[in-house]
């Protein structure tokens, strides 16, 4: 038969049209990295299912599908980069006829069309050969234009994550505004004309703070009016513009964040200022962290000015940065750095029986192994020049991993140290505690009452620790920025695990109200510890990052940090607990009262805590209000009860579970659905619910659920007979995140990393050798810190 008889047989039944919400994959190779750009023989997309495939070196991935589907026609697109001479730059005139780039980062630095030379045919899998499409029958020349000329699941997942997600507060929506005559031209402070911001409620015109990572300019006299006088909603002057209206940048000072300003242009006109016929003359806010994050150089260069060494090779492959994902990007090179990560993925096969694999984690990290350290594609991009690496782009991973969240979703800058911790407990629910497990220790604390030497101890398994930083300002740069003293790890280790004394502490055993003391420490030491430095302080209510520069711990010894034994003449007793049934739970001190401070009632503060790991105040917070019209919410607290009723991955969901989402006015199939995809977590499954509200609840391609907390006892349980046996303290420092920017949620992230004995720089797709004289900024900027066993 040929080529053209087999397409027109395979291809009679095709649809005219790729059915409604169907994702179209053609961005890259659902199991590899491999791409219509990197793949000489380009990405062939399934003209059945959607899904992209290639034959590539190590696999043929589209026989392969074949073989297990039966589907035999694909779309074949090969991208091939055009001659430098041949490609046009996207340029526009000005009034005077010269060209000019285009400012704004919205629009598309160059078409496709002017980079690459795009060759597409329908390739016929079980011939292996290729036919042109438009002298292929009709339904088959129909549906592969189609699939052509579609967005593909990575622009649609792009523009998703782009959608405006600022909105209005409670001070931006009750503004009461004074009517005002005022200069726009500079600010009232300073002698600044640009990045001005306008006070909504007397009009007053004040620089903002500089830009890290840009040129333009602030000496944050708008955030002094603020603190002057408390008017704390501003707008960017440069920023409006009549043709977008929802991308003017407001912020309130008071809740530190970017917001909507209701009636905007009505507002405006109280100083003169018609929004209809404005014109944007500056880069908002998302557009220059884009810029920032795209573009950032984050010392290339040696201290002596010589630009420092592009490396390539396996374990050397770069990461894409998608516009904010750097947090992403440093976190997985960080990771990925371990042998037990590299080794717990090679001994992995992808699952055959995910229909979807770009919705699967087990397939996702797989991808990322073998992306990272194959070194297929650690190469130079022709496109950006030898400084950068061809790299992979993990788009998919990130709409994957972000689903369910409702600010990793999102194409905001994130939190590093965040992401990290929301990560590893995404793969604990993958696969169990084995891939983590060298990450697991017991942290030991032991409480003291100092008038009968009676105490209490309890061990917790964790898989990092946070340590607290001295913020000793010792004088200012020439732009008035904060120089702070430098300090030792080990005294951060210091300030966290050393005596605490508790003040009005009531004694069960004497029953006397005196004094305690408090002592945390390391019951076990894992083969592998996370530090995260607490760079984040409040200063006048407002988080923001102190710099304070940490000396290089390339070795540190940890026995002097081991948790508190009981001495001679103190005896430790059973903890107890007020609450009924006599089971023990601790709530988390600080987060406890940070809840009642809120005015909740002091046994929703406990069972928020219990019910969201005990962690901290706003996960706490946000369980209390997802839970508040439970029928048994001020019923006493029954930790043993409670367990019975969230242990997760216990098989069927509960029926009493199931029926309180019904409540919550979700379908019981939709309902059962969250829980079952979710190990039966009720708190997992409720905020899962809330953000797949159009889920049909049909559930596919279940496998069994890991009961991540009976896995946590079992090693927990493990832990605590080796607690009284000596252990090795002593670590190397394996890898750390660095950050530079204002906050967690602006500038960029990147991460050295020890290979082979030398330190390298991800900075993104750009991978560097650094030399001793290069690791100013671990010092200045370090802020998750990855050590391995010595």
């Amino acid at each position: 038969m040929s080529v053209t008889d087999y397409i027109a047989t395979a291809g009679s039944s095709f649809p005219k049209s790729v059915p409604s919400g169907t994702k179209v994959y053609k961005d890259d190779c659902m199991y590899s990295f491999d791409t219509p750009e990197n793949n000489e023989l380009g990405l062939d997309v399934c003209m059945s299912c959607f899904q992209a495939f290639a034959r590539a070196p190590q696999k043929n991935y589209t026989l392969e599908h074949y073989s297990e589907q039966r589907h035999p026609l694909y779309v074949n697109i090969v991208k091939k980069l055009k001659p430098e001479s041949e490609r046009t730059k996207r340029e526009e005139e000005d009034e005077n006829g010269s060209k000019t780039k285009q400012p704004k980062l919205e629009v598309q630095e160059q078409k496709e069309t002017d980079i690459y030379d795009i060759i597409t045919n329908v390739y016929v899998a079980p011939l292996d050969q290729s036919a042109s499409i438009e002298e292929s029958p009709e339904p088959v020349r129909l549906l592969a234009n189609l699939i052509l000329t579609a967005n593909s699941a990575e622009k649609n997942d792009e523009i998703k994550a782009w959608e405006n997600e600022v909105y209005p507060c409670e001070h931006s929506s009750n503004i009461v505004a004074e009517k005002n005559t005022i200069d726009l031209k500079k600010c009232s402070m300073c002698d600044l004309e640009e990045n001005l911001w306008l006070c909504f409620t007397c009009g007053a015109v004040g620089c903002g703070r500089e830009q890290f990572g840009s040129d333009l300019k602030g000496n944050s006299h708008a955030l002094k009016h603020y603190e002057d006088t408390g008017h704390s909603v501003a707008v960017k002057l440069g920023s409006l513009s009549a043709e977008d209206e929802d991308n003017c940048d407001c912020y309130c000072y008071k809740c530190n964040d970017e917001v909507k300003v209701p009636q905007l242009g009505e507002k405006l006109l109280n100083f003169g200022i018609d929004l209809g016929t404005a014109v944007k003359t500056e880069k908002n806010l998302v557009e220059l962290n884009l810029d920032r994050n795209m573009n950032w150089q984050f010392n290339l260069d040696g201290q002596d000015g010589e630009l420092l060494t592009p490396v390539y090779g396996p374990g050397l492959t770069g990461l894409q940065n998608l516009g904010n994902s750097c947090y992403l990007n440093s976190t997985l090179q960080a990771l990925f750095s371990f042998p037990s990560y590299r080794s717990f993925f090679a001994d992995l096969d992808f699952d055959k029986l995910v229909k979807d694999p770009a919705t699967d984690l087990r397939s996702h990290m797989i991808k990322l192994y073998d992306g990272l350290h194959s070194g297929r594609y650690s190469r130079p991009n022709e496109l950006k020049g030898d400084d950068y690496q061809l790299g992979l782009k993990p788009s998919a991973f990130k709409s994957h991993i972000g689903a369910d969240h409702y600010e990793f979703k999102t194409n905001k800058q994130q939190d590093a140290n965040e992401f990290l911790l929301y990560l590893l407990d995404k793969l604990d629910k993958e696969f169990g505690l084995s891939l983590n497990q060298q990450f697991k220790f017991l942290l030991g604390s032991k409480l003291l009452c100092t008038e009968c030497k009676t105490g209490t101890s309890s061990e917790e398994l964790v898989d990092n620790i946070s340590v607290a930083l001295n913020a000793e300002v010792v004088g200012e740069d020439e732009n008035g920025k904060k120089q702070y003293k430098e300090v030792n790890m080990s005294d951060c280790f210091s300030n966290s695990l050393g005596s605490e004394q508790i003040d009005g502490y009531q004694c069960d055993n004497c029953g006397k109200k005196t004094t305690a003391i408090k002592q945390t420490g390391f019951a076990t030491y894992p083969e592998n510890l996370i530090v995260n430095a607490q760079r984040i302080q409040l200063e006048n209510w407002v988080p923001v990052k102190v710099d304070v520069p940490i000396t290089l711990p390339e070795q540190i010894d940890l026995s002097a940090f081991a948790a508190p034994k009981f001495q001679d003449d103190e005896k430790r007793v059973e903890k107890g607990s007020a609450l009924e049934g006599g089971a023990e739970f601790a709530p988390n001190e600080e987060a406890f009262a940070q809840l009642l401070s809120m005015g909740f009632p002091d046994v929703r503060c406990i069972k928020g805590l219990y019910n969201t790991g005990n962690k901290n105040a706003e996960d706490a917070m946000n369980w209390i209000f997802a839970h508040m019209e439970d029928a048994d919410i001020d019923a006493p607290f029954n930790p043993a009860e409670t367990a019975q009723t969230n242990t997760a991955g216990s098989g069927e969901p509960d029926l009493d579970a199931i029926d309180n989402l019904v409540a919550m006015g979700f379908t019981a199939q939709l309902a059962k659905k969250a829980l079952v995809v979710n190990g039966n977590d009720v708190n997992v499954a409720v905020e899962w619910l809330f953000n797949n509200p159009d889920d049909n609840g049909i559930i596919e391609d279940t496998k069994p659920v890991v009961n991540v907390q009976k896995e946590a006892e079992e090693l927990k349980d493990a832990l605590l007979k080796n607690v009284d046996e000596p252990h090795a303290a002593s670590y190397e420092l394996k890898a750390v995140i660095c950050h530079k920017g204002n906050s967690p949620h602006t500038g960029h992230y990147v991460v050295f990393v020890k290979h082979d004995g030398d330190w390298i720089l991800f900075n993104d797709e750009k991978v560097v050798k650094c030399q001793s004289t290069n690791l100013a900024d671990m010092v200045n900027c370090g802020y998750v810190y990855f050590f391995a066993k010595a």
